[in-house]
């Protein structure tokens, strides 16, 4: 019994502990409309409990391909590009390439009667040619047959294809062919097979056949 007496003593005083802690929180003016519930949520009489305000989450915009165009990322500077300077380029391709064809110094790439020859093929167009070196062995335009050089950007439509010379020339790839080296190894790609960004170009379904037309 004396126990029982004791805790409701103890409750009482907690009771009247967190009522007087609520009341001298509260603005003087406003206790006379105060109602106290401990087992429920306390507030002014006559006033609404205020909402929680939900946080805007600002959405990052990207760039559109015009707003790049305009701030001249798609434009390579013509006058300082040095050819050795893109050879550390041209040793990053290789590595890329090697791994992405699993090719080793021993590797003998399939030959078009071998059936793993479709899916290398299509690895191979579905590439980045950034850093390649590569020429043009067939063109509609004859004066480009024979250009040589690294690629220093790859467009939907072009390399732009960096010389020993120094020069940057503008390829189309449409009607064109080209040699690529890679090690000790050479693959000839039809342009008409790598008209896409390359972006685009490494998750775009290849179909099985690819005739070439030059």
């Amino acid at each position: 019994m004396s126990t029982q007496t004791d805790n409701q003593s103890f409750g009482q005083d907690v009771r009247e502990a967190v009522t007087s802690l609520i009341r001298e929180n509260v603005d003087p003016n406003q206790r006379s409309k105060l109602e106290i519930n401990l087992h429920h949520r306390t507030q002014l009489l006559n006033t609404k409990a205020k909402k929680l305000k939900k946080k805007k989450v600002s959405k990052k915009k990207t760039l559109t391909r015009k707003e790049k165009a305009d701030m001249g990322l798609f434009h390579l500077p013509t006058k300082s590009l040095k050819y050795v300077d893109m050879l550390p380029l041209h040793e990053l391709w290789k590595g890329y390439m090697s791994n992405h064809l699993s090719l080793t110094n021993e590797s003998i790439p399939p030959t078009v009667g071998d059936p793993s020859y479709d899916s290398f093929s299509k690895i191979l167009v579905k590439s980045d040619f950034h850093g390649a070196i590569v020429t043009v062995t067939r063109s509609r335009c004859p004066s480009l047959v024979g250009v040589s050089g690294i690629v220093a950007m790859d467009t939907k439509n072009t390399f732009k294809v960096l010389g020993k010379d120094n020069k940057l020339r503008t390829i189309p790839k449409m009607d064109s062919v080209f040699k690529i080296l890679l090690k000790n190894l050479e693959f000839t790609i039809f342009g008409k097979h790598l008209t896409i960004r390359p972006a685009e170009r490494s998750v775009k379904k290849i179909k099985n056949f690819m005739e070439p037309d030059l």
